[in-house]
């Protein structure tokens, strides 16, 4: 206790180093804490399912494909389900849209159709009510719902009379039956819930369109399980050839949420914020080292009353732990600050998680991080400073001893700081070219002025073949009699947005630079005629699309530039055929070629064909309209056309095609903005240390620098003795960081776009820049040390 109390008093006495070292903990801390707490809500915590590793995707692949993980079928998944004997239960999960209408305003969710053995096998229970039943998966099942907990409380105010009561879902009477606990949001994405109804005379072997999990029986590895379902899957090919090449992937349910890019980025940030730590300690190890040598003569005179040096020790670590401590407590509150600035900037789906919260795991970790900091800075200067002699202390005046050890150590822990700093550094520039040339990448389309929103008309009162493309056609021409509005169109899936998306393998029977009958994975929109005028996407060979390109006509497709050189080379492509794996009997014939489109990365092309939206359209359709003016003015308009033609539906995932754009490249501006502050306090840091080890240099060789000035030395000659020391320094630790960059570069290889990992340009500004902070934070104490007068030196001698 008179330890805690001595440190406070300390810290009394000198403020302002109290403040410099506390502040500097708290950056370094609340990084460490703020960082790691998105690691352990992604990463570490466990998922809020039973026995999370039980669970595993079962996914299809086609290695010939280029396929690694693909959606299941539901011929296959009957089948697996049927067959496999290490998993417990089987369960799928398929993909809609549902509009609510009838209580209030129309409102439109993303759902999903689950099997009944969903919720079993992810061990979850409703929140209220009752999941499905087994016999509710039958066609001509009676329909009911289950409403996600998130919904429930926002549209119906956690209301559990809500249980049992009818409501309208996509003009179908559907009765309530359960409310979904949030965790089956985080696997799923939807809302609203629906039986996935099965009926195998209507199914398509090839057509893969759900999602599969399932839970391994007890005691059975995801190894076993994998040679199960190769077996399994030979044995089908061999019954279904249509399939021969496709195989199954079991996933963890770990690897399904976290990418191998957001594992990458998060222990790249992880790791960088360590480094802030380890710069931060070695700072104020510095500090405390200069401060432990001012205090020499209290040292010694405590050893010759009486004072052991494990109790002068213990002294002075207690002083660093207290300091710490404070400097801690900051910190976790800035990474409280912090977390929740982030959760309220991230757009959606940035994280496998909707929240990053703090649990026990961060407390435990902010506390054992906060000991051992302080202990880590504190340790060299308390051994070094219980080290007092009193009479070499008395010799020298009370000046305390510096040493020629003493000043390596401290040079040393200064180039320390630049090494690291100059990783980080580097990381950040890369991370920063990478970024700019993913904003400035060729979209293939121009973005502006393009305003998007989702509908999905009931099917019952809106079939997709015939009724609902006659409903876009009207509500297409209603849009562009808007004042501004310069064009509208529809497609299942607009460029990075929340549509469609799906791949066909196709092949040619036409002449072709591929092998005969070689499959290609395409990506493929349904659009309406003028959605590459109004996408300003350039149309390059051919004719646009046409009402008359109904489902009475003959079939017909565009396709991208890459789609018709990766079939065709440069031939001309108008007039060849293009078919289906899964529907080998009808020929598309290509009617027109437009340029390539970034559709679902930033960073990627691919090939991309197009089918004519008066044959038939999608239950969930985007449509975009380009405007003059700000996208956001006509949208008060667009409203209120779309409500003139149907009141009951709903617009959803309203946004600009600016704002999807910003979205698909979050996840790399977070890592940029993040590992670019990181680099900033870690230069801010080194900054000071070098200057902090050069001004207590001159302060302790004030004698010496009064003496080479009374023998004749100039002042240029102390200024570049100074800046001598400095700049070695400097140079040091520079060369050893950009040493370290070299090889650890290839740790960001998945995370830049355009640039090497070890981009000479890179490497060569962030050390010129390096070297130009580290003679700055060296002039001052170089111009204090010209200065001094012999006399006054030599008088306090």
């Amino acid at each position: 206790m008179n330890d805690f109390v001595f440190a406070l008093r300390m810290m009394r006495k000198a403020p302002l180093f109290t403040a410099s070292v506390v502040l500097t903990i708290a950056l370094a801390i609340g990084a460490n804490i703020t960082i790691f707490s998105v690691v352990n809500a992604v990463m570490l915590r466990p998922l809020p399912f039973k026995e999370p590793g039980r669970l595993v995707q079962v996914a299809e692949k086609n290695d010939k494909l280029n396929l690694p993980s693909f959606g299941s079928s539901v011929l296959n998944f009957l089948s697996w389900r049927e067959q496999t004997q290490t998993f417990q239960e089987l369960a799928a999960i398929g993909f809609n849209n549902y509009t609510l209408t009838g209580t209030g305003e129309p409102e439109q969710f993303s759902g999903n159709p689950i099997s009944p053995a969903l919720m079993r096998v992810l061990g979850l229970t409703p929140v209220a009510g009752r999941a499905f039943t087994d016999g509710e998966e039958r066609p001509n099942a009676a329909p009911v719902a289950m409403i996600g907990e998130g919904v429930w409380k926002r549209r119906f105010g956690a209301d559990r009379a809500l249980i049992g009561r009818t409501i309208i879902l996509n003009g179908a009477p559907t009765t309530v039956v359960g409310i979904a606990p949030a965790a089956l949001n985080l696997i799923s994405g939807g809302d609203v819930y629906t039986p996935l109804t099965i009926d195998p005379g209507k199914e398509i072997r090839l057509n893969h369109v759900i999602l599969t999990f399932g839970r391994l029986k007890p005691g059975v590895s995801l190894a076993q399980a994998q040679a199960e379902m190769n077996a399994i899957s030979a044995r089908m090919g061999r019954q279904y050839p249509e399939i021969r090449d496709w195989g199954i992937h079991l996933i963890s349910m770990f690897d399904t949420f976290v990418t191998p890019e957001l594992k990458t980025g998060l222990l790249v940030l992880m790791c960088a914020v360590l480094f802030v730590l380890l710069i931060a300690c070695a700072n104020i190890m510095n500090l405390l080292l200069a401060r432990s040598a001012a205090r020499q003569t209290e040292m010694a005179m405590r050893t010759a009353m009486g004072a052991s040096r494990n109790r002068l020790v213990r002294q002075m670590l207690v002083e660093s732990v207290v300091l710490c401590t404070a400097g801690g407590v900051a910190g976790f509150v800035a990474a409280v600050a912090a977390l929740h600035v982030l959760n309220r900037s991230l757009p959606p789906n940035t994280l496998p998680i909707p929240v990053v919260n703090m649990d026990a795991n961060v407390a435990w970790f902010a506390v054992g991080l906060t000991v051992v900091t302080g202990l880590l800075f504190g340790i060299a200067p308390a051994w070094r400073g219980s080290k007092g002699d009193l009479n070499a202390v008395l010799k020298h005046g009370g000046r305390g001893l510096a040493g020629a050890g003493g000043t390596r150590f401290r040079n040393g822990l200064a180039a320390a700081e630049l090494a690291l700093a100059t990783v980080l550094l580097i990381g950040a520039g890369l991370l920063i070219q990478s970024l700019s040339r993913l904003e400035s990448v060729r979209l293939g389309f121009f973005p502006h002025g393009l305003m998007t929103f989702q509908l999905a008309p009931p099917e019952a009162k809106y079939p997709v073949v015939g009724m609902a493309s006659q409903f876009y056609r009207a509500l297409l021409n209603s849009l562009q009699s808007i004042p501004g509005v310069r064009g509208a169109a529809v497609s299942s899936g607009i460029p990075f947005g929340a549509g469609n998306y799906a791949r066909h393998p196709m092949f040619t029977t036409d002449q072709s630079i591929l092998p005969r009958d070689a499959m290609v994975p395409v990506d493929w929109r349904i659009v309406s005629p003028g959605y590459f005028r109004t996408m300003n996407i350039p149309l390059l060979r051919g004719r646009d699309f046409t009402d008359a390109d109904d489902a009475k006509a003959p079939h017909v497709m565009i396709v991208s530039q890459a789609t018709a050189r990766k079939f065709w080379g440069d031939a001309n492509p108008i007039g060849r055929t293009l078919r289906r794996s899964a529907d080998r009997g009808t020929p598309f014939t290509v009617v027109g070629v437009v340029g390539d489109v970034h559709h679902t990365a930033l960073n990627q092309e691919s090939p991309a064909l197009y089918y004519p939206m008066a044959a038939r359209v999608t239950p969930l359709m985007d449509v975009v309209v380009r405007t003059d003016g700000a996208p956001d003015a006509a949208l008060p308009a667009i409203r209120r056309k779309v409500r003139e033609l149907d009141a009951e539906l709903a617009l959803a995932n309203v946004r600009t095609m600016d704002q999807w754009v910003s979205n698909n490249a979050a996840q790399p501006r977070l890592n940029t903005v993040l590992l670019t502050v990181f680099a900033s306090m870690a230069l801010l840091i080194a900054s000071i240390g070098i200057y902090g080890v050069l001004a207590y240099s001159v302060s302790r060789r004030i004698a010496e620098i009064g003496v080479r000035m009374a023998l004749g030395a100039t002042r240029g000659a102390v200024l570049r003795l100074i800046l001598g020391e400095g700049i070695k320094v400097a140079l040091m630790g520079i060369g050893i960081g950009l040493l370290g960059a070299f090889a650890l570069g290839r740790v960001l290889s998945s995370l830049v776009y355009g640039v090497t990992v070890r981009d000479p340009l890179t490497f060569t500004s962030v050390a010129a820049a390096l070297a130009v902070v580290a003679f700055a934070a060296s002039v001052i104490p170089a111009l204090r040390a010209s200065k001094v007068h012999p006399m006054v030196a030599l008088r306090s001698e």
